[in-house]
């Protein structure tokens, strides 16, 4: 894994600027209310290693998509706070309730490097159509 990421290291430029062209498709092409699109604040810039949505009826969508077999994942299910190493802290539920409320609705969806358009179109195709 070492020598394989050395050699991409040469190419992170074009290779963070390839899945940027991704996720401005997905910006400009993504168009479904139920679904609320990641944003950046004015003069930031990403290199996408993620793209994560937000949905209130993400389990519903994990489910839709997962029929038209796109593969989606939740980075952070359990907040922080909640989390077994940090019991000791004492916080509980309802401490932190907008950390709470993203880890119930956040979710990723495909972006990555050598993605064809046709993939990307597909993924979009399928978001903006689920109700």
């Amino acid at each position: 894994q070492a020598a394989l990421l050395r050699v991409k290291l040469f190419h992170l430029n074009e290779l963070n600027e390839e899945k940027k062209k991704i996720a401005d498709q997905y910006n400009r092409e993504l168009n479904n209310p139920k679904i609320k699109l990641p944003t950046l604040a004015d003069g930031a810039t990403c290199v996408w290693h993620q793209y994560v949505i937000t949905c209130d009826e993400r389990d519903r969508l994990i489910d839709f998509l997962n029929e038209k077999k796109i593969d989606t994942i939740i980075h952070y299910p359990i907040p922080p706070h909640l989390q077994e190493c940090y019991k000791g802290m004492g916080y509980k539920e309802g401490d932190f309730p907008i950390t709470e409320r993203l880890a119930k609705t956040v979710l990723s969806i495909p972006i990555y490097n050598g993605m064809t358009k046709e993939e990307q179109n597909y993924v979009i195709a399928s978001c903006n159509a689920f109700i």
